[in-house]
């Protein structure tokens, strides 16, 4: 009997030991991850990309209400939380812009640019996603990105009147009529009763047609300054006839 208590000790005590190493080990483990994460990087738990994606909603819902103080208060909770979260920054951004704060919404839109290139480099078949982004260039007046960034929506989803419509603005304020005209009647072609993308295409014909007679008029000042030049240069070029002297 004592035999069988004595070996019963010892079993625990070994128990005790590998337990404690265990603990140890883990420790350890953890504190290693921690300083090999890269410095400078959002670590956010899924915790707090939970919580974020609540006040998300939340804002979401509230904007719906018209109670768009409220949700630009939820989207900012969001954006804290989870300072990666591309969407919410661009809601926040349009709550701003809803509520007239444009220094405020210009700061967001440029941080939902950042999020959304950081978001396309690891998920580049989003479409979605850079429709966003292009949304938000538009925003900050940066043209020719936001045009690039449609370009890759529609040609990730080509059935989307959506994107076709918003690269058609895009082309447009970006002067690129003929592009504009097509892709606002492609649009129009996925979705016939798509009434914005029909009245931007008839501006966007108008735009054309008038950029045409201006390209054709500067033309016809240009040849007829090449043919004024000839002119001039020819008269210059001809030697006058000389007098013979009497004597």
């Amino acid at each position: 009997m004592k035999s069988i208590f004595i070996i019963l000790v010892v079993s625990l005590l070994v128990l005790s030991q590998v337990n404690c190493g265990s603990k140890k080990t883990q420790t350890e483990t953890s504190a290693n991850a921690a300083s090999t994460a890269p410095a400078g990087d959002n670590v956010i738990d899924a915790s707090a990309r939970s919580e974020a994606q609540k006040f998300f909603e939340q804002g979401n819902e509230l904007a719906r209400q018209d109670r768009d103080q409220e949700a630009a208060d939820a989207y900012k909770q969001a954006v804290t939380l989870n300072p990666d979260f591309a969407e919410a920054h661009l809601k926040l951004a349009m709550s701003y812009d809803v509520l007239q704060q444009r220094k405020d919404a210009e700061e967001e839109y440029k941080k939902a640019t950042e999020a959304y290139q950081k978001f396309v480099r690891e998920n580049s078949k989003d479409a979605r996603a850079y429709f966003n982004m292009g949304l938000a260039y538009n925003k900050l007046d940066k043209r020719d990105e936001a045009v690039k960034a449609l370009r890759q929506a529609v040609r990730l989803d080509a059935e989307n009147t959506d994107y076709e419509f918003e690269l058609g603005l895009a082309l447009g304020k970006a002067a690129q009529y003929q592009e504009a005209v097509y892709s606002l009647q492609k649009a129009i072609d996925l979705d016939p009763n798509n009434e914005r993308a029909k009245d931007a295409l008839e501006k966007a014909q108008i735009d054309l047609v008038r950029w045409q007679s201006m390209v054709k008029q500067q033309g016809a000042i240009a040849k007829k300054q090449a043919n004024k030049n000839a002119n001039a240069n020819a008269s210059a070029n001809i030697a006058p006839t000389s007098t013979p002297e009497v004597h």
